[in-house]
Order: C-alpha cells, then sequence, then structure tokens
C-alpha cells in the first residue's frame, strides 16, 4: 500500500471523528432537557430565560466546546438562499401580523451575510383562493424553504400536500396534523385554552356563565384552544361555558348583535373568552353595547388590545410571543438549509405568557 493512500486513509478517518464530535443545538437541548428553542434565544441573547436556565446551557455550551462552526459545514458565502413566507396581510387581525412579519425581517437581517433573502407570499385570510394563490406562486419560484402560517385548514393541508419533497417547511402559529414540517413553532394550544379557563374562573370566583367565541375561519390552534377551555370546565362545572362560531369578517353592528343574542341565551353571562388577536373587536362592542361590565381575556399584544388593557376593558391578554415565532421560524429554516444541522421535527413550544396593565410596558 503506497504511502498516499495511507495518508487518505488517515485524513479520512480524522475528517469523520470531527464529524462526528461536531456538537450541535439539539445536542445541547437534549443534554439540558430543554427546548430547542430555549437553547435557540440563550445562544443568540434574546433573553426570555430565567438565570438559572441560561446558566445551565452555558455551562453545556463551554463543556462541549460548541460553536457554528460554518467552514466544517463547508458553507459557501456565494450562494443566495431563499426562503418563501406564506402568512396572512400584515394589516389583518389587528396588526397580528405586522409583528409577525418584523421578526421575520429581523432574522432575516441578522443573516444577511450569509445571503439569506425572505420572499413574501401574502395571503387574505379570509380567502381559501387567495391562500392557494400565494403557495402555488411561492412554488413556482422555487424557494429553498417555506414558512407557512396555515390559518386556514382544509386549503393549508392540500397545499402542504403539494410541496416538493426537497423543500423544508416551517410552520409559524398554527399547525396542521398529519403533516411533516421541519418544525412547529407557537404555543401549546390545548394548554392556552386550558390557562385562561383558570384564569376566568378565578375573576369569576366559581359563578356565571361565559361565552367563547370561536373566531373563524376554521384554524387548528383556534379549535385546540377552545377545547382546552372546555375541557377546564367540564372539570369545574360550577361555571358553565358556551361555544358561539364568529365570523372574523363581521362588522360592528353584527358583533354587537351576537352580543344581545348571547345576553338573551345566556342570562347569567359574566365573562368572554375571545380565541384570536380580534379581542378588541369584541371589547369594543361589549363597551358600544353599554351593557354591564363582563370579564375578557383574549389574545395577543396588538396596539388596539394593549390600549383596551390599559383601560380595563380587557383583564388579561395571553401572548404568543409573535415576534419571536418568526424569528425562531427563518432560524430554523437556517440551521437546516444553510448550517446543515438537524433541526428537530415537532413543535417548538412558545411560553404562554400572561399580560396584565401592569406588566404591559414589557410587551411593548
Amino acid at each position: 500500500m503506497t504511502w498516499w493512500i495511507l495518508l487518505f486513509i488517515f485524513i479520512q478517518i480524522h475528517f469523520n471523528e470531527l464529524e462526528a464530535n461536531v456538537v450541535t443545538i439539539k445536542d445541547i437541548a437534549e443534554r439540558a432537557q430543554l427546548s430547542i428553542g430555549t437553547v435557540d434565544r440563550v445562544i443568540h441573547g434574546r433573553g426570555r430565560v430565567s438565570k438559572k436556565t441560561e446558566q445551565k446551557i452555558k455551562e453545556i455550551i463551554k463543556k462541549t466546546g460548541y460553536k457554528t462552526n460554518i467552514h466544517a459545514r463547508n458553507l459557501s458565502l456565494k450562494k443566495t438562499h431563499r426562503f418563501g413566507v406564506i402568512m396572512p396581510l400584515p394589516e389583518q387581525d389587528g396588526g397580528y401580523w405586522e409583528i409577525l412579519k418584523n421578526g421575520i425581517d429581523q432574522a432575516t437581517s441578522e443573516l444577511s451575510s450569509f445571503n439569506v433573502h425572505r420572499h413574501f407570499y401574502f395571503f387574505d385570510k379570509y380567502s381559501e383562493s387567495s391562500f392557494i394563490a400565494a403557495g402555488k406562486k411561492a412554488l413556482s419560484e422555487k424557494m429553498g424553504g417555506l414558512l407557512i402560517a396555515p390559518v386556514l385548514l382544509n386549503a393549508g393541508t392540500s397545499f402542504v400536500q403539494s410541496i416538493p419533497e426537497s423543500v423544508p417547511y416551517v410552520y409559524v402559529d398554527s399547525t396542521i396534523p398529519g403533516t411533516t414540517p421541519i418544525a412547529a413553532i407557537g404555543q401549546n394550544s390545548y394548554q392556552s385554552g386550558v390557562c385562561a379557563a383558570r384564569l376566568m374562573n378565578m375573576l369569576l370566583a366559581g359563578r356565571g356563565e361565559i361565552a367563547v367565541l370561536r373566531m373563524l375561519p376554521n384554524d387548528f390552534h383556534i379549535n385546540e384552544r377552545v377545547r382546552g377551555f372546555l375541557a377546564y370546565f367540564e372539570r369545574n362545572r360550577a361555571v358553565a361555558a358556551q361555544v358561539f362560531n364568529v365570523e372574523g369578517s363581521a362588522n360592528e353592528q353584527e358583533l354587537i348583535g351576537l352580543i344581545k343574542s348571547i345576553e338573551h341565551e345566556l342570562p347569567s353571562c359574566r365573562g368572554f373568552f375571545i380565541t384570536n388577536a380580534e379581542t378588541y373587536r369584541i371589547a369594543k362592542a361589549l363597551q358600544l353595547d353599554g351593557r354591564n361590565r363582563y370579564r375578557v381575556i383574549g389574545y395577543d399584544c396588538t396596539k388596539e388590545n394593549m390600549h383596551l388593557l390599559e383601560q380595563g376593558a380587557v383583564d388579561f391578554i395571553i401572548s404568543q410571543n409573535t415576534r419571536e415565532q418568526g424569528y425562531a421560524g427563518i432560524n430554523s429554516l437556517f440551521r437546516r438549509i444553510v448550517l446543515k444541522e438537524p433541526v428537530a421535527t415537532g413543535e417548538v413550544t412558545m411560553p404562554i405568557d400572561i399580560v396584565i396593565a401592569e406588566n404591559l410596558s414589557y410587551y411593548r
């Protein structure tokens, strides 16, 4: 055996050992018994992690010698990486989607030195044909990866089935059961519904009835919130909760009419649980209706929701960390497509933040 063959074998063995010893974010998360999202927040200094958890992760990083080794993954800075973002129009849901877009833009800006570019494909969340058109355009323009807000369950399911196997995709805000994204970033919607129910029970002191407003169109995570909320009161039967479906396109007068019909059907109604960012629309309708003060719990730190929380028209807002979802979504695609790191398939769970008037300044 000639010397150059021996040298080649030695180099190959050494290279394989180096590859085997590369530490990933997933490795650190497994050692710490924490989520990849939590580890990612510590590594990138984005806060929202307890000091104890942060110290634990940093100690593991130090012991393992973790670092983002671009050269070890043969990263080419000359290659352009194009990520398609399929999401509702930013102004819908009181500006909720604008917050998600801001997180996406921030992540893309930070990764610009790696030639990462995002391309938005906006759709009207009340139109399945609009969603389908946005999805088709993204596929026709050959995106390297997709970030999808699958808020239209039926249209989303059909579209995802058409995505080529070579194109990784990530969900934000909601998910589609039975599909295989590389990550689904959002809250545990069922558990957030349980949390909302517990808060409402505290507010009502175990008395009265609750109107649960399921905001349409049909969306998996909205349904899960409702399921969690109802499950809590099935175990605590002193308070009754009833579900009412509400079209997201309903105007102000229609919402006032809905409230009057709820009051007729639930004469002991003392609380409203609103299942998405349109909390402000229901809270305003309650004010305009001129009826007795209701307890109101809803979702998302949009500008109008925060204003009504300050006014006292809303009692609690459950924050989904919307901006963080957009940021984490782009980073998940970056790690899989650019760094070639394994990204754990499954849910990357956002914390369930309870926002009240007294801590609102931290969410502006």
